[in-house]
């Protein structure tokens, strides 16, 4: 009898530690190989100069948010801009035929990949679109008024 038991626990005991790595995979979360690729790398940065063909400042198409075609010397090439908001807060407006000159980097996404545009420049305007990460900058926001003032929903 005594037998039989160690037998049972033996093969239970081996069922278990056989199913446990199994069960402990499951639980880490795991990053696909496209996402894990995904950096914006400074030494990595082209510069594109060209002329507006087209300006989409809310593009349905991922990644979402402003963006425009230019017609370089070697093609047209979509550039993803991040915010429209923060190119109206620069007094920065495209229309086609404008000349600009963006500093970026290639991004891989989905089955393709898209041109991040980490500043922009238009005739003597510039404005810095992502940080060195890569991550999109959006308008920074203006309170009016005494600190007291913006905390109780302004003057009375």
């Amino acid at each position: 009898m005594k037998l039989n038991i160690r037998w049972w626990f033996g093969g239970a005991s081996l069922v278990g530690i056989l199913l446990f790595p199994g069960f402990s995979g499951a639980q880490q979360k795991q990053v696909p190989a496209a996402q894990a690729s995904i950096s914006y790398d400074l030494s990595r940065e082209t510069v594109l100069e060209g002329t507006v063909v087209s300006f989409t400042s809310n593009s349905k198409i991922p990644p979402l948010g402003s963006h425009v075609t230019i017609q370089t010397a070697s093609g047209p090439v979509d550039v993803h801009l991040g915010s429209e908001a923060l190119l109206k807060s620069n007094d920065i407006f495209l229309a086609a035929g404008d000349s600009i000159r963006i500093v970026g980097e290639n991004q891989p996404y989905g089955g393709g990949g898209f041109f991040a545009a980490r500043i922009l420049q238009k005739g003597s305007q510039s404005v810095t679109l992502r940080n060195s990460k890569g991550i999109p900058l959006s308008p920074k926001r203006v309170v009016t008024g005494s600190p007291a003032q913006t905390r109780h929903g302004g003057t009375q």
